[in-house]
């Protein structure tokens, strides 16, 4: 945190060294506390000091921290929204019961003193947001969530789903990218995103010229119901907007689809789905690390195969489960198919 807080790294030269003196100046941290924390962190390969000078010099890990500004906003949010949330959790339980599914009662909210929910902390605190936009950004970069994984956890590609009758509505689909991409992979496929009016507004005027004709934007919440939609059968993508949600307000998101669907639309839920048993691997693990952050700062959660199947049948029984399907390789996220009948 003091590390963070202080940007100790900025304060040492990418190239040379620093004494901690010139640290202390630079970065308003006194001398003796710079020199005991950057000490510390030594010894976890964080910053190195020269035996014969005393001056602080980086490592590759703390020189990250200057030249690469998403891990610093990721590290920011860790320490001073993730990790104080997360001590809050029994509190919250505490005071609300083990089964709070409001995200305006999560360890976050309790931690914040607010009565909102995340997203209307951070539209008062425009910078937090700003750190935390950044922060998800740094987290899908690298391959394992590169969107390439879609195609092969389902046949987005195949004669009976890339026709022109086809259209995909793409639920809380931001500024588009998710459909651009599929787009861009496919030939006759119409694409929707739908959105809060405010993202809309802005995302709708940077469609790709190439696109313009196959991907629209369209205002809607996704807790209110869908339109009542004639012609042949829609189908829905929903991409990470579940983990975000307990199951009670997961039943009503699918819910709120049900006017627009007809037999035959399927509903593509692209999630991280955790393995039934626990996972030692260090870099296989993400999944339970971002299900305690989910926690700690929606009331959500990551699920299982079968969490997924039990939401889907508590929504309605006309929701087929048809499964879970993994592209090949380490991907952070699978295909849930459902069907409705």
């Amino acid at each position: 945190m003091v590390i963070y807080r202080y940007n100790l790294a900025k304060a040492v030269p990418l190239e040379g060294t620093a004494s901690y003196a010139e640290i202390a100046a630079s970065s308003g941290l006194n001398e003796g506390l710079c020199r005991r924390f950057i000490r510390c962190a030594i010894g976890s390969n964080i910053f190195d000091e020269d035996v014969a000078t005393g001056r602080v010099k980086h490592t590759a890990c703390s020189r990250q921290l200057v030249t690469y500004p998403e891990l610093f906003d990721a590290v920011g949010f860790q320490l001073e929204d993730v990790a104080p949330a997360a001590l809050k959790l029994p509190k919250v339980w505490d005071q609300h019961g083990q089964d709070v599914q409001e995200q305006a009662k999560s360890a976050f909210s309790f931690e914040n003193r607010s009565d909102l929910p995340i997203f209307g902390i951070y539209a008062a605190e425009p910078e937090r947001g700003r750190r935390f936009g950044t922060a998800m950004s740094f987290y899908a970069k690298g391959d394992s969530w590169d969107l390439r994984h879609m195609l092969t956890a389902f046949d987005w590609k195949s004669p009976e789903f890339d026709r022109q009758e086809t259209t995909v509505i793409d639920v809380g689909g931001g500024n588009g990218q998710v459909s651009y991409f599929l787009a861009k992979q496919t030939s006759h496929v119409r694409f929707i995103v739908q959105d809060l009016p405010n993202v809309v507004e802005v995302a709708r005027a940077h469609i790709p010229g190439q696109l313009i004709d196959r991907v629209e934007f369209a205002a809607h919440n996704f807790f209110e119901p869908q339109v009542l939609r004639i012609g042949p059968p829609v189908n829905f993508l929903l991409r990470h907007v579940l983990h975000n949600w307990a199951d009670e307000y997961c039943i009503q998101i699918l819910n709120n689809l049900r006017p627009a669907l007809q037999p035959g639309s399927k509903v593509l839920i692209y999630e991280y789905v955790l393995e039934d048993g626990p996972v030692k691997d260090l870099s296989a693990r993400f999944g339970f690390q971002a299900d305690m952050i989910m926690a700690s700062l929606f009331n959500g959660q990551e699920r299982r195969a079968n969490d997924f199947e039990n939401i889907v049948k508590a929504a309605d029984s006309r929701f087929a489960f048809k499964g879970v399907r993994k592209g090949p390789g380490r991907t952070m996220s699978s295909v849930i198919e459902v069907e409705w009948r």
